[in-house]
């Protein structure tokens, strides 16, 4: 009667908690976390090959097979400081930044993640996951900016005319976009062959949340074919479904190996904001897909490596190109003509320019003495954004590279663990010119502080 009530007020507390803070900001490969569950994160992310607690199904979904009822819940805090330096304008660009270094004020995130598995006999477990995704969230100050927010109109006429609000990096105000995802994951999973083949099917619940602000500077200048869902129209939100197959298998004494495939996930548009985002305000969340291998080296040292490729090309509002001056240009002379040439939230419209990457995870777990479990791990993602492409990016600077973590777990007695782990991601930048004045070059720049506590209960 107890463990009955314990699971049911645990599914409770999971589903609330999940819905009810869904907001995240977690940039680390691109905008996908370095990993995901506590156990995995202090391994650098690792979890193809060795699954060990209800968070498996946010990397392969066959971790589950057969594992204990259990459930996981922790908390991360997640310190990203982002910032972007403006060069001295050009002579003739089209649209400079005010020069100098600008930092975003949002800094300090609190990201919860939950988890349940549900044992249905020694080879077959369903379960639960509930992980977030995020990290497109700045927010720039509205700094006073009337020296750069200014227009000559007509062209040569030397009368200038001013800009939006003459405030902030684009003439708006305060700027940035804040990117928040959930994901619902079920998941099924069963041993085979003698339990050495862990096969998982995980149907996947996407929920979405966005918002734009500080930016209509670009629709007012005839680049979006709908200027009034462009910028500044609060929080839309979108859902999505898609689907995941897992495998690990054990191939010799104490090395397994596993893989999992992640369909792209297809979500309602954002209506909101249908005059940004490429086809109307599309935004699918873009496949991947993974391998690894486990190997206990002795009874108390393993080694774990993963490899993930994460497909931004999926989705044409992340990789379509940035703009560029001539497609402004050729928006404002088309509006002063009475006409149109809008370049955002059309079928093939402009995008943020990210590149598909890889990722590979390596990472090392140690058995000490008194049911401690220390780990240590390495990330290192490739950088989505080229050089080209920095201009929109400063909204979206997921330039992150290398990752170093760490964690630990105690165990109390057979149904209570206490876990922590640590990531650390030094500072990398990007540089390039500004889309909209070649001669002035902006560099945009992240690093990443995250701290993780959770708890376990094993049934």
């Amino acid at each position: 009667m107890e463990a009955r009530f314990i699971r049911r007020s645990a599914m409770t507390m999971a589903v609330g908690l999940a819905l009810g803070a869904a907001g995240t900001a977690q940039a680390t490969n691109g905008y996908f976390a370095h990993g995901y569950g506590i156990k995995a994160k202090g391994m650098g992310g690792v979890g193809m090959a060795i699954s060990q607690d209800a968070y498996a199904p946010g990397i392969n979904p066959a971790g589950i097979a057969g594992m204990e009822t259990r459930f996981d819940g922790a908390l991360t805090y997640f310190r990203p400081e982002r910032s972007y330096e403006a060069g001295q304008p050009g002579q003739a660009g089209t649209f400079p930044l005010a020069p100098g270094e600008v930092e975003s004020d949002s800094k300090n995130f609190f990201i919860p993640s939950l988890g349940f598995v549900q044992q249905i006999d020694e080879d077959r477990s369903w379960g639960i996951a509930f992980l977030g995704n995020g990290g497109m969230n700045t927010n720039y100050p509205g700094f006073e900016n009337s020296q750069f927010c200014q227009m000559e109109n007509p062209p040569g006429s030397g009368t200038f005319v001013p800009i939006g609000s003459q405030s902030g990096p684009f003439c708006d105000g305060s700027a940035g976009v804040d990117l928040e995802q959930l994901a619902i994951i079920p998941t099924y999973a069963q041993k085979f062959a003698d339990g050495r083949v862990s096969v998982g099917f995980s149907p996947i619940i996407s929920y979405q949340r966005f918002e734009a602000k500080g930016i209509q500077t670009f629709a007012d200048f005839g680049a979006s074919d709908d200027s009034e869902n462009f910028s500044g129209n609060g929080t839309d939100d979108s859902w999505g479904y898609g689907a995941q197959i897992g495998i690990q298998a054990q191939v010799a004494e104490g090395v397994r190996l596993g893989a999992n495939y992640r369909s792209k996930i297809r979500n309602s548009d954002f209506d909101d904001y249908a005059g940004l985002f490429a086809e109307s305000g599309s935004f699918d969340i873009p496949s991947t897909w993974g391998m690894g291998v486990a190997w206990e080296v002795t009874p108390t040292v393993t080694l774990v490596a993963d490899y993930q490729r994460i497909n931004y090309s999926d989705v044409d509002a992340i990789s379509n190109s940035g703009p560029d001056a001539q497609d402004l240009q050729a928006a404002m002379g088309a509006q002063m003509q009475g006409g149109s040439a809008p370049f955002f939230g059309t079928s093939d419209g402009r995008g943020f320019g990210w590149d598909d990457i890889n990722v590979y995870k390596i990472g090392a777990q140690f058995e000490l003495p008194n049911d401690w479990q220390v780990r240590v791990g390495y990330n290192r993602g490739d950088n989505p954004i080229d050089s080209d492409e920095v201009t929109m990016n400063i909204l979206a600077p997921g330039v992150m590279k290398h990752h170093y973590t760490a964690g630990f777990t105690k165990s109390f007695g057979d149904q209570h663990e206490l876990s922590f782990a640590a990531m650390y991601a030094p500072s990398n930048s990007v540089s390039g010119s500004n889309a909209f004045d070649e001669d002035q070059d902006i560099e945009i720049e992240m690093k990443q502080y995250e701290l993780e506590l959770g708890y376990s209960y094993r049934f």
